[in-house]
């Protein structure tokens, strides 16, 4: 029915223009019985945030649906298996995140189903559109002629390189023409804006108000930054992202933070919690669990006790038992529950608050769609990449600050490459 689009820079306040766009299509066509808003992300972080911002609009209360895109995908597919076998869709399992997306945008090109989702989505919002592979597009383009889409995106943000330029900022300004947003909301340190803006024009970034360089010769002297850094930043929260885990000196810093006080000042130690991603939470949780080619339910409801206790475990038992029960499984083994055990991950990671620490450690791509009043980035040699992907990595990383922002290099080395040079 209609396409409006946003494109701007990290902090214009994109999201902001997105749910007042939202409001001003809600005072023209108020939602009907049964109707609700859908709000769609790519990210699990992101759909919290989102979903945070939205639920204070008072017509929405009750009223809205905010997910990933692909758990809307597998909704789709579930509801509509019996079109989508006629349409030639094979059964997919349910971690085929790009053949999900892909059917539901087979099944979304159906009248019949563009003609559900509208009746009961008379309006679509999706945020940080930019990071959307082809088979999501599809699903996205396929609901312009049906909803009232609102996109938000910013090419420069992505960090797929495979996405590079994004698919979905050019379908965008093939299908309308964005808004385009150019003032920075998020921080007024002009020595932040400086250099974000260097960054995204391939230039090198330079010290500023709110915004330094350290260069370390060693571990223990990017600690000693990383421990000022922190006891100088007054008030707020503080995040330490990271492009890379790789060689061990992003955690080798906050390990070393944690441990004593440091430098001449003796600040510390200080308590950096590190976020976990869904891969890095199933596999902690994997490491020690044993389980047979052919294991009992009773076997396979030991082995799963004698992991961590947690609502991930209980609910794999719970799986476990409907099997038996319910679909009459008799043997287990353990690649299919390691499989129950990451489906459960995700399951819980979509619908857990946000339990934000003080001071947390985190990569770029955790980092995403966030903000903290400071950040402190750590930047190893170990950064995979061409020098786009680094300015990509670097921007996404100190557009995060709010007041200020400290880059602590590896090595004085790394000032003579990009995406400091």
């Amino acid at each position: 029915m209609t396409l409006f689009a946003i494109e701007g820079a990290a902090g214009c306040g994109k999201t902001v223009r997105l749910i007042a766009a939202l409001r001003e299509a809600l005072s023209e066509a108020p939602l009907r019985d049964g109707q609700r808003v859908l709000a769609l992300t790519f990210m699990h972080g992101a759909r919290r945030r989102l979903h945070d911002k939205l639920r204070d609009i008072v017509d929405l209360r009750g009223r809205l649906h905010c997910v990933t895109v692909d758990s809307f995908a597998q909704r789709l597919v579930m509801r509509w298996r019996g079109l989508g076998t006629t349409l030639g869709v094979t059964a997919l399992q349910p971690d085929q995140y790009d053949e999900q997306c892909d059917a539901a945008g087979l099944l979304l090109e159906q009248s019949e189903v563009a003609g559900w989702v509208a009746a009961s989505f008379p309006i679509v919002l999706v945020d940080e559109a930019q990071d959307l592979k082809p088979q999501r597009l599809r699903m996205i383009s396929a609901l312009t002629g049906s909803t009232r889409l609102m996109v938000a995106a910013d090419d420069f943000q992505c960090l797929d390189p495979s996405l590079r330029p994004s698919p979905c900022v050019i379908w965008l300004r093939q299908a309308c023409t964005p808004v385009e947003l150019t003032q920075i909301h998020r921080t007024s340190m002009s020595g932040l804006l400086t250099a974000a803006a260097a960054i995204r024009a391939g230039n090198a970034p330079a010290d500023g108000q709110g915004f330094k360089i350290l260069a370390a010769k060693g571990l223990g002297m990017a600690a000693v930054f990383l421990a000022n850094a922190i006891a100088w930043r007054h008030e707020g929260e503080v995040a330490v992202i990271t492009p890379s885990m790789s060689g061990g000196f992003a955690q080798g810093v906050v390990a070393c933070v944690g441990k004593k006080a440091l430098g001449k000042k003796q600040n510390g130690p200080y308590t950096i919690h590190w976020e976990r991603s869904e891969e890095n939470e199933t596999d902690a949780l994997l490491a020690e669990f044993q389980l047979g080619d052919s294991a009992s339910l009773a076997d396979t409801i030991t082995a799963l006790r004698q992991l961590p206790a947690s609502g991930v475990v209980r609910g794999v038992m719970g799986w476990a038992r409907r099997q038996a029960h319910a679909a009459g499984v008799t043997s287990f083994n353990r690649a299919e529950v390691a499989a129950a055990v990451r489906r459960h991950v995700v399951l819980r990671r979509q619908h857990a608050g946000s339990n934000q620490a003080k001071f947390a450690a985190m990569t770029v791509q955790q980092a995403k769609n966030r903000e903290f009043e400071g950040v402190v980035v750590l930047w190893p040699y170990q950064v995979g990449g061409d020098a786009e992907h680094k300015r990509r990595l670097l921007y996404n990383a100190i557009t995060r600050a709010r007041r200020w922002c400290t880059v602590v290099l590896q090595s004085e080395n790394l000032l003579r490459v990009a995406p400091f040079a």
